[in-house]
C-alpha cells in the first residue's frame, strides 16, 4: 500500500551525520544489498528529513529519506514537502506550488506546521503568506523571480538566481525555429530585484553575474563587449548582429582556466583574437614561439622592447654562429656611438697626418682639411633617433 501526504519539515541532515539520536532509528534506513552494518556515522542519512503534520505531530520516527539521492535540492527547515510510505518506510519529494523560487511552501500545512509543532521556529506575528518570511529561520529573498519559460523549457532552478534553461526556442530569431541552447546563469541581474513578485524575467548576458550559454542555430545571443580598446588588430571582431549558430559563450567579472597538469591549447579555425583594457603578458619557463605563414607586425603607441637577462643575445633573421667578418651570412650589429667615435678619432688622424716630400714634411691641405671637418660634424646623422642596441 502506498501513502502520501503533505508535511512541513523540521530537520534536514546535510552530512555524513554523527548525531547520536539516530542509533534508535536504525531500523528506518533501508538496507542496500544486505548491508547491515550500522554504526555512529551513516551515509544513508544524508538528505533525510524529519517531517510534522498534523496527523504526525511530535513521533520521532518521522524521518523520512529522499527518494531519488542523486537529483534533489535540499529542503529548509519550513518549508513543505510531499511524503509517499512505502512498505512503512517514508521517503520525501519536494513539492513547489509557491511565488518564491527560493522557497517552497503550501500556506495551510505551513501554518499547521507553526502553530502546532516545529519548535525552532519563531512562530510569533503574522502568518499570512505575504509575512511568513519574518516568521522563518530561513529568510525568504522576495528579490529573486522566476524565469519566463518558453515552450517545452526545462528548467532548474536554485533559490539565489542560479538556474539551468534547457530550451528550443529561447533566444531564437523567429521564435519557431527549433534551435536547442543551454544557458547558466549565476546571480539574477541586480536591476530586476525591484521588480513586483511574481514578474517574470528573463536571463541577461550583458548583467547577470556569470553566464554560460550553449547555443545553436538560429539563436542569437545579445551579448555586448565592455572594453573601450579600440579593435586596430581584429577590426572584423564580429557583433551582435550575427552572433548566430553553433557557439559557446562565458560571460564574468573574471575568468580562470587552469591546465594543472598537461597542455593547454586554443585552436581557432578563424581568425583568433585577443583584446583588452589591460596588460596583455606570457611567461614561460620554456621557449615562447610566435610563428606565421605572412608576417608578423608589431604595432604601438610607445616602446617595442626586446630584453635579454643580460647573458641572452638578440638574433634579427637567421640564428648562426658567426665570426663577425665580412661576407658572413650573419654578423653581429654596430653601436652606433662606439661607429662615430672610431670615425672621429680617423678623421682626427687624416687631418694630423704628414707626408714626406721632396721639399720637406706636409700635412692635409687647408681644403681637405675642412672637407674632413664637415663629415665629422655630420657622422650623427647615421644614428637612429627611435632604435636602440645593447652590449
Amino acid at each position: 500500500m502506498i501513502e502520501s501526504f503533505l508535511a512541513s519539515v523540521y530537520k534536514v541532515y546535510t552530512s555524513i551525520t554523527d548525531d547520536k539520536t539516530i542509533d534508535s532509528k536504525n531500523e528506518l534506513v533501508p538496507k542496500y544489498n544486505g548491508n547491515e552494518s550500522f554504526t555512529d556515522k551513516d551515509v544513508r542519512f544524508l538528505g533525510a528529513i524529519e517531517f510534522r503534520t498534523e496527523k504526525y505531530v511530535y513521533s520521532d520516527d518521522n524521518i523520512a529519506f529522499p527518494f531519488d539521492k542523486n537529483n534533489l535540492t535540499f529542503p529548509i527547515e519550513g518549508e513543505t514537502i510531499t511524503i509517499i510510505k512505502i512498505d512503512n518506510i517514508y521517503y520525501w519529494l519536494p513539492y513547489s506550488n509557491t511565488q518564491y523560487p527560493n522557497f517552497r511552501e503550501d500556506v495551510g500545512i505551513s501554518e499547521i506546521a507553526r502553530e502546532k509543532t516545529i519548535r525552532n521556529i519563531n512562530t510569533a506575528g503574522n502568518t499570512s503568506q505575504g509575512n511568513q518570511s519574518k516568521n522563518l529561520k530561513y529568510k525568504i529573498n522576495e528579490k529573486i523571480k522566476f524565469l519566463e519559460p518558453k515552450t517545452g523549457d526545462t528548467i532548474i532552478s536554485g533559490r539565489v538566481g542560479n538556474t539551468i534553461r534547457f530550451s528550443e526556442f529561447h533566444l531564437t530569431e523567429d521564435g519557431k525555429t527549433s534551435s536547442p541552447g543551454i544557458f547558466i546563469r549565476n546571480k539574477q541581474n541586480p536591476e530586476l530585484d525591484n521588480e513586483p513578485i511574481g514578474t517574470l524575467i528573463s536571463e541577461d548576458i550583458n548583467k547577470d553575474g556569470t553566464s554560460v550559454y550553449f547555443t545553436s542555430g538560429k539563436i542569437k545571443v545579445p551579448f555586448k563587449e565592455t572594453i573601450k580598446k579600440q579593435k586596430i588588430a581584429f577590426t572584423n571582431y564580429p557583433n551582435s548582429t550575427n552572433l548566430t549558430g553553433d557557439q559557446l559563450f562565458v560571460n564574468s567579472d573574471r575568468i580562470i582556466l587552469s591546465a594543472k597538469a598537461k597542455e593547454f591549447i586554443i585552436f581557432g579555425k578563424g581568425n583568433t583574437g585577443i583584446i583588452t583594457d589591460g596588460r596583455f603578458s606570457v611567461d614561460s619557463i620554456g621557449d615562447s614561439h610566435i610563428h606565421s605563414d605572412n608576417s608578423i607586425i608589431f604595432q604601438t603607441k610607445k616602446n617595442i622592447v626586446l630584453q635579454t637577462d643580460g647573458t641572452g643575445n638578440i638574433w634579427l633573421g637567421e640564428v648562426k654562429k658567426t665570426n663577425g667578418k665580412a661576407g658572413q651570412d650573419v654578423q653581429r650589429a654596430v653601436l652606433a656611438g662606439e661607429l662615430i667615435a672610431l670615425m672621429e678619432e680617423m678623421l682626427d688622424a687624416i687631418n694630423k697626418m704628414v707626408f714626406a716630400t721632396g721639399v720637406g714634411p706636409t700635412g692635409p691641405g687647408p681644403h681637405n682639411a675642412a672637407i674632413f671637418t664637415s663629415i665629422k660634424k655630420r657622422l650623427g646623422k647615421i644614428q637612429s633617433s627611435r632604435t636602440f642596441l645593447s652590449k
